[in-house]
């Protein structure tokens, strides 16, 4: 869809974007209410970093 210009990609992109950043903000949010999240962040940080 991408290579074809299609409108649909940038669609479907965003919907994904969306879904993975509403995700991570969910994990965030539970890893505070647990009192992890430093050391999740410290995690997350490493693996987002390596994967983009």
């Amino acid at each position: 869809l991408v290579h074809s210009t299609e409108y649909l990609a940038g669609q479907i992109a965003s919907v994904h974007n969306l879904t993975f950043y509403l995700w991570l903000v969910k994990q965030a949010r539970q890893q505070i209410i647990n009192g992890t999240f430093r050391e999740w962040k410290d995690v997350m940080v490493k693996k987002l970093m390596t994967r983009l």
